[in-house]
């Protein structure tokens, strides 16, 4: 207990020296004087008072927040600042080198001539045309240009007109002197020797009323060119006649 109190009296020396004086008031005054420096007081009691200065009294209970303060007018905007200077470009980056060059590849090996071919086998004669008769006449005189016909010896006349000895019938032309009974006969017109174009031939075996002069009773075959004829403005044929022109023909 007297421990405790000591305690208290050392931490609490100013407070309770201070209680004295206010106390005790100007009786004090009266008979001593008042202290206004450290260095009136003795220096042992001092450094007692020092001590117990030093050492924290017991912490208070913490008191009520105080309401906030009103709020300061805004500061005042500021000065902008100084535009900064431009930097300095950067250097230039540098440049890469180029690369080089890949090696050429290696020629490759020639390659070996092949052997030459195996001549092919000789192909097989054809076989002969099956016309025993053939030739081309020509229209303006009405003879055989060119021919041939086995067995025989093939002859080609102008038809006469019928009833006269010399003038003849225009584009009927009579082939005979053939060695065989012909069967069949293919004409075409001689497009380089007609000058009625456009022309058409017909053929028969025998003869046609056309050829029926006496200089034709013995045809075998009888070939007749002709030549249409147009009519103006229609263009319409209205009719053909028989016309001196160039034909091929072959007989079986």
């Amino acid at each position: 207990m007297i421990a405790r109190i000591a305690s208290n009296l050392r931490r609490n020396a100013i407070a309770w020296l201070a209680l004295f004086v206010s106390l005790t008031g100007t009786s004090l005054a009266a008979s001593h004087y008042i202290i206004t420096s450290t260095k009136q007081i003795k220096p042992s009691v001092l450094k007692q008072l020092r001590a117990a200065s030093g050492s924290k009294g017991a912490g208070g209970s913490a008191g009520a927040q105080g309401s906030p303060g009103v709020a300061g007018p805004p500061g005042k905007q500021g000065e902008a600042g100084q535009t900064g200077k431009q930097g300095e470009p950067g250097p230039p980056g540098l440049r890469g080198e180029p690369g080089t060059e890949g090696k050429a590849g290696a020629q490759g090996i020639e390659g070996k001539t092949g052997p030459e071919g195996k001549a092919g086998a000789q192909g097989i004669e054809g076989k002969a045309g099956t016309a025993r008769a053939y030739g081309r006449v020509d229209g303006a005189t009405g003879e055989l240009v060119k021919g041939s016909g086995y067995p025989g010896t093939i002859e080609v006349k102008p038809a006469k007109k019928e009833g006269s000895k010399t003038e003849l019938e225009a584009g009927v032309y009579c082939i005979s002197g053939l060695g065989f009974t012909p069967v069949n006969v293919v004409a075409t017109i001689d497009a380089s020797d007609s000058e009625e174009l456009p022309a058409f031939v017909t053929a028969t075996i025998g003869t046609t009323k056309y050829s029926a002069s006496p200089n034709c009773t013995a045809a075998q075959v009888t070939v007749e060119t002709w030549s249409p004829v147009v009519k103006e403005p229609t263009k319409k044929v209205i009719e053909a006649h028989t016309a001196d022109s160039g034909f091929y023909f072959a007989i079986n």
